[in-house]
């Protein structure tokens, strides 16, 4: 059995023997997986946690050796072997997996976190609570703040991320002693928490809250002059320290003392001792994107995706999930916005947007995203839990009566979308996916293909500004050539044209056949290709980069299994099993099989892009040559269609 503990001093038990680390490194990744179980951790996140802005050339090397030598003396179980995105760990038993672009300690019972305990118990004493369960509430709120032996994290070195967690956590142990003080004034019973509001005022002295409890308490047995020594030592630390005044509501307090009105009532407060402000909940949210103006095809997913969630649902059907795939730039969430707008009708009690890119890019928490959706729903922010899985749960409880569309952009895990589900059988999801290999086993997946040819040519017409494309075919071809018909290039390379009047497309076209990188970093609204593939990229293992270069540095026609491992020195099985995750991140491409092929037995063949490949090289400073072969992407055949062959 697992127990960890981090209100206080990091404490780590194993099956009742002490196996906390000493070394100040791996008691800070430790401190930051824990404080995500369940969730992915980013490379990113842990390698700004433990060098900030300054990561050694050897910073993968060394995380990697952290989160061995965790395992081994946490004895973690790791997943499925020769699963590098993970998969399940014996049933019960911890884990320390690997993801895409991170890694996720799996714990299937949270309550062996001390943190996760008292935010439970926490929310059960807000609920006997509201439910009108006084004692009870006070009783379970001083369970919870008896969990505690100290400062979080006090003995564990945190870089921004940690210290941000510590002064989270402790502000909830403040909102908790509130809730918990105010409950016993409630009760009547000043006198048992005393003491413990007066160490707590000590503790916090500008805290106006305590001061305004404290007070009340002294007031209620008879102490008048010691309640008004707390007003005069709160308001000098207010003005010495801040340049503040009480608040209005605290001065008052003091005035009702100095008359001493006999006990001052308890003006009408939230759970923390805060006045309650009055906020209208949003019965129906809209929170979609705006529509994109200039979409294009796409007709037969559309429908399929409107046939699927727009459908009339049992009770039984349950919440329909939609995941939607593609390679870096084909378009998912144009697509995924456009299919809500299409689907609105459906669901008339809202639609929720929910962007992962933040959270994927290491700088927002899932749960601090989930709030902020709750929030919008007209949920009190500081009403809200704090743990992910609470979270989730009263997402689940807002949607079970109701008919909701949740749409969520670049999901990254399983996990990530997991928590996000709505709870009733009349809601939907449309979800866009980075990862094949981490979607959820369950709804209808979508996986767009570059766009076809007269797509193509139609994205290019919209977008250019009247430059049509038959003012100058051959030009027009070779633009086109070089998007291999994904909409984020062929946008920014007609958006260029259109935003140079002066320009011919025989001359942009001249410039990005001379210079690579500026036809993958011309901005289509926020984003560019190479962005786009650079995101992909930097959240895989190490293994799978390391392949990739060397795949784009020797610019091959295609690939197969045994050359991949005469390049990796490895076994053919593991170079497969490389490639194949390769294909399910969009990065590399499983060429089609021929009938004969299949019938000879003959191994997959494997290609990168051709944009792919010159984004690879652009992350590492390098670029191809312009006589580059190029692979053509499944149903882009440009140089066939009528008109432009000439």
């Amino acid at each position: 059995m697992l127990e960890i503990g981090i209100l206080g001093s990091l404490r780590v038990h194993r099956d009742g023997g002490d196996v906390t680390p000493s070394a100040p490194k791996l008691r800070q990744v430790l401190a930051l997986l824990v404080l995500n179980a369940n969730t992915l951790v980013s490379v990113d996140q842990l390698c700004e946690e433990l060098w900030e802005d300054r990561p050694p050339l050897s910073a993968l090397t060394t995380l990697q050796t952290y989160i061995y030598q965790l395992r081994r003396r946490l004895r973690l179980a790791t997943g499925q072997t020769g699963a590098p995105f993970a998969s399940c760990p014996p049933s019960g038993r911890p884990a320390l997996l690997t993801r895409v672009g991170g890694y996720e300690l799996q714990l299937e019972d949270k309550q062996a976190v001390d943190a996760y305990r008292f935010e439970q118990l926490v929310e059960r004493g807000r609920g006997e609570h509201r439910a009108g369960l006084g004692r009870q509430a006070a009783d379970t709120l001083a369970e919870a703040l008896g969990i505690w032996q100290g400062q979080a994290l006090v003995d564990v070195t945190g870089s921004r991320r940690l210290a941000a967690w510590s002064t989270q956590l402790e502000e909830h142990r403040r909102n908790a002693m509130e809730r918990r003080f105010a409950i016993e004034l409630e009760l009547g019973r000043h006198h048992a928490v005393l003491d413990e509001l007066s160490t707590a005022f000590r503790a916090h002295p500008t805290h106006e809250a305590f001061a305004d409890q404290l007070m009340r308490a002294l007031h209620r047995g008879g102490r008048r002059p010691e309640a008004l020594d707390v007003f005069r030592t709160l308001r000098t630390r207010l003005v010495d320290d801040l340049g503040l005044e009480p608040s209005a509501a605290l001065q008052q307090l003091h005035q009702e003392v100095l008359a001493d009105r006999g006990r001052p009532a308890a003006p009408p407060r939230s759970g923390t001792g805060r006045p309650v402000p009055q906020r209208t909940a949003l019965l129906s949210p809209a929170q979609l994107p705006a529509d994109v103006g200039d979409f294009v095809g796409r007709q037969e997913e559309l429908a399929e995706l409107e046939g699927y969630l727009g459908a009339t649902r049992r009770a039984e059907s349950g919440t329909r999930v939609v995941e939607v795939h593609g390679a870096p730039g084909v378009g998912k969430t144009a697509f995924a916005i456009r299919a809500a707008h299409r689907l609105r009708r459906y669901f008339p009690d809202g639609q929720l947007y929910v962007d992962l890119t933040a959270v994927g890019h290491g700088t927002a928490q899932l749960t601090e995203v989930l709030a902020a959706a709750l929030g919008s729903l007209g949920l009190r922010r500081d009403e809200l839990p704090t743990g992910l899985d609470d979270l989730s749960r009263l997402l689940r409880s807002w949607t079970a009566d109701r008919r909701v569309l949740v749409v969520v952009d670049d999901v990254l895990a399983a996990s990530q979308l997991r928590a996000l589900i709505p709870g009733g059988s009349g809601c939907a999801v449309i979800a866009t996916n980075r990862y094949r290999a981490h979607s959820l086993g369950m709804g209808r997946k979508v996986v767009l293909s570059a766009l076809s040819t007269d797509d193509s040519l139609r994205l290019y017409n919209r977008v250019a500004g009247g430059r049509h494309w038959q003012d100058e075919p051959a030009a027009a071809h070779e633009l086109l050539r070089m998007c291999e018909g994904l909409p984020l290039v062929l946008r920014a390379v007609a958006a260029r044209l259109a935003a140079r009047p002066g320009w011919s497309a025989a001359r942009l076209a001249e410039r990005l056949r001379s210079n690579q990188s500026v036809l993958l970093g011309l901005p289509a609204g926020t984003q560019s290709l190479a962005g786009t593939v650079e995101s992909s990229y930097r959240h895989l293992p190490e293994p799978h980069r390391k392949l990739l270069h060397l795949l784009a540095e020797r610019n091959r026609r295609c690939w197969r299994a045994d050359d991949a491992a005469k390049l990796l020195s490895r076994r053919a099985e593991d170079a497969e099993t490389l490639l194949e995750d390769l294909v399910d991140v969009h990065l590399v491409d499983e060429l089609p099989v021929s009938a004969e092929d299949r019938e000879s037995g003959a191994a997959p063949a494997y290609a990168v892009p051709r944009l792919t490949r010159h984004a690879l090289l652009l992350l590492r400073g390098e670029e191809a040559p312009p006589s580059a072969p190029r692979h053509e992407p499944a149903g882009t055949a440009l140089l066939t269609h009528p008109g432009l062959a000439g």
